[in-house]
């Protein structure tokens, strides 16, 4: 009869419990609130952006790295809404070199390494490349986390390249001969860019890392070189002028297309020159974001 008893005790004192557990669970409400684990931009916030080419990175590791290819795009972004982002940046770039010096023209003709006789000519080069693109885009943002951001966007770039080289050569053997020419190019470049990306944001830093990934396009318009030259000969003066142009020359050169007969690039009177590229992109962004 004790052991009855015990049995009975614990059976409702088991059948107590989960009926008060089963009140509790019926009578719970969800927390509606979210746990802010990240600093993501809102509307009103600026953002200063960094982003790097993969093609540009690879050439950072080579030995000798081109200035044209290491500059990266520096943009602000500006948050319209919190998903709506406009940005605008600007990628820049500009080598100049210069030369003078005194050279000898003259050669001993029983010893080409003579050096000469001293009698030679003055000579001056100087050279300016630069090139200049504005972007111009736009972002639309999907909150998928306070973590992680997703977006689409489109950027404009738009913007010129130029150059100009000069060379002379003065008293040539000791004379008034002389030869002067000048090398200008002005391009107008434009071009579209179509991409997806993503952002990581960093703890509660307002800091994010990303990559974007797309298809880009850049045409420039009037790529061609105007040459104009200047020179006297033996009291002969003479002058004129041509344009040229170095589309695709790297490649076209082996089948002699853009060359006259003597394998010089073909010298024209008149010339109208534009190109097209399309290409993939893959760019590397780091952005900090402020009010």
């Amino acid at each position: 009869m004790k052991k009855v008893s015990v049995y009975l005790g614990l059976a409702l004192l088991a059948m107590t419990f989960s009926t008060e557990v089963e009140a509790q669970l019926s009578d719970r409400v969800n927390n509606p609130s979210t746990i802010k684990a990240g600093a993501r931009p809102v509307a009103g916030n600026f953002g200063f952006y960094l982003g790097l080419g993969l093609n540009q990175i690879e050439d950072l590791t080579e030995e000798q790295t081109k200035v044209e290819n290491a500059i990266p795009l520096i943009n602000v972004r500006y948050y319209l809404s919190d998903d709506l982002v406009i940005r605008g940046g600007i990628s820049m770039w500009k080598k100049s070199r210069t030369l003078e010096g005194e050279i000898d023209t003259v050669v001993v003709a029983t010893n080409p390494n003579s050096g000469g006789s001293g009698v030679g000519a003055t000579y001056e080069h100087r050279e300016v490349d630069a090139w200049t693109l504005l972007h111009i885009g736009v972002e639309k943002h999907f909150k998928a986390s306070n973590i992680l951001d997703g977006y689409v966007g489109a950027s404009f770039p738009v913007g010129y390249a130029r150059g100009n080289l000069t060379s002379n050569i003065n008293g040539t053997d000791g004379t008034t001969d002389f030869y002067e020419e000048s090398i200008s190019k002005f391009s107008f470049v434009y071009g579209a860019e179509l991409f997806i990306g993503a952002n990581a944001f960093v703890a509660d830093l307002p800091l994010s890392i990303g990559v974007e990934l797309g298809l880009r396009g850049i045409g420039v318009r009037g790529e061609k070189y105007k040459h104009e030259y200047e020179g006297s000969a033996g009291g002969t003066t003479y002058s004129g002028e041509f344009y040229t142009s170095d589309i695709d020359q790297d490649e076209f050169e082996a089948q002699g297309i853009g060359q006259n007969a003597n394998g010089d690039d073909i010298e024209f009177e008149s010339l109208k020159a534009r190109r097209w590229d399309t290409q993939s992109m893959i760019r590397f962004t780091i952005a900090y974001y402020f009010n």
